[in-house]
């Protein structure tokens, strides 16, 4: 009996045993199958890879130690139309020095042998500020050079819409400011001019006397001649013509000859003593140029502070009302029309790929602005230059320093 009794459990633990093993060999077929298996191998590949990389998969560069680099930090590489893609991460931060880390990057599988002919490790500090998350999203270029970008896309509107309004109407407005002086700003102009005068008084001398030789040089003893000549004539043909109407009034005419009076000058001494003189006043201000604004500023230091105070308190808020507001008002469409554009313009560059998702330095600047993470950016860019350098992703202002 107890034979028997020992050859059946004997068996059972046989057949359960084959069952177990059975059983186990396909839970772990159908285990492998599924996403998660397929993350764990991975895992268990990729600590192989880290445990013993090769020189392909790895980058190493010395960066700022300033960007506080640390084991785990992704590595990213902007794909097409500025997307993100994860190619790599830190997985070893040294001390190079005190301003310097030197990082060694693991690349995935896929990117391995990217850098193996040289390239720039791109890298920005944790965007804290709306102002810096800002430069980092307009970068490479600096702020200064986007301002450019908008400049050219917005003042073409102003110049062709607002300008044209604004110089009529300030125009228009200095004119009639000018015919309408009170006695106060009457007098502050009349003193800056006298004093203006004095300080020009040699040069309005010299220019006197260089236009005097000048227009002798043009008219010259034939056109002075000439010019007596016709008006004698016209003297004697009026003097001719006062007696017929005299004889014509004995016998009752009252019509009268219109008098003559000719020009001294022909039109074409005319023309070239026009021409002549201004091209001598314009050579005079080229070569005096420097003592006239000498001059100029010498009485306008002297009377800043009036011209200042009249500014500020009368002149300029009267032509801000009267120039600058309605040109503006009645043409700021234009403006903000180009300012859309601009602003469109700008999200498809900096911001937004075709699909309308974030570009990765915008998505970056969310990230780290809103507190999601700390870490720094790091970008791959590879090139031909044979060798792996650091690059800032947002180039320092003068105020940084």
């Amino acid at each position: 009996m107890w034979d028997r009794s020992y050859r059946w459990q004997r068996l059972a633990r046989v057949i359960a045993g084959v069952v177990a093993l059975v059983a186990m060999f396909s839970a772990t077929v159908v285990v492998s199958q599924t996403e998660g298996a397929e993350r764990a191998m991975d895992g268990v590949a990729e600590i192989s890879r880290e445990a013993s990389p090769d020189n392909q998969s790895t980058v190493v560069c010395d960066i700022p130690a300033e960007l506080n680099a640390r084991k785990g930090v992704l590595v990213f590489r902007e794909g097409e139309d500025g997307k993100a893609e994860i190619v790599g991460r830190v997985i070893d931060v040294a001390g190079a020095n005190d301003e310097t880390d030197t990082v060694t990057i693991l690349l995935t599988p896929s990117q391995a042998g990217a850098m193996a002919h040289g390239g720039k490790v791109r890298g920005a500090a944790p965007t804290l500020t709306v102002e810096h998350a800002f430069r980092l999203i307009i970068s490479p270029d600096i702020p200064r050079e986007e301002l450019v970008t908008a400049r050219d896309a917005i003042w073409p509107a102003i110049d062709k819409h607002v300008m044209p309004s604004l110089k009529e109407r300030l125009t228009a407005e200095v004119t009639h400011s000018f015919e309408d002086l009170d006695e106060e700003d009457t007098e502050l102009l009349n003193q800056t001019v006298d004093d203006l005068r004095k300080e020009l008084g040699d040069l309005e001398e010299e220019l006197l006397n260089r236009l005097a030789n000048r227009a002798w040089e043009v008219i010259g003893v034939s056109g002075v001649a000439e010019g007596v000549l016709r008006k004698a004539g016209d003297g004697a043909e009026n003097t001719y013509n006062d007696v017929k109407d005299w004889v014509k009034g004995w016998w009752g005419e009252k019509k009268e000859t219109e008098t003559k009076n000719s020009d001294f000058l022909t039109e074409e001494r005319a023309t070239a003593l026009r021409i002549a003189l201004e091209e001598e006043v314009e050579s005079f201000i080229n070569e005096k140029h420097t003592d006239i604004e000498k001059a100029f500023n010498k009485v306008m230091n002297v009377r800043k502070k009036d011209f200042i105070a009249k500014f500020e308190d009368k002149w300029g808020p009267k032509l801000y009302e009267k120039a600058l507001v309605p040109s503006w008002s009645e043409n700021e469409k234009f403006v903000l029309d180009a300012a859309e554009d601009y602003a469109a313009d700008f999200a498809k560059r900096r911001l937004l790929t075709s699909e309308g998702g974030p570009r990765l330095l915008l998505a970056y600047a969310l990230r780290t602005s809103l507190s999601i993470t700390d870490e720094p950016l790091l970008v791959i860019a590879p090139d031909d230059s044979g060798k792996v350098q650091y690059e800032w992703i947002m180039p320092r202002l003068a105020s940084d320093e």
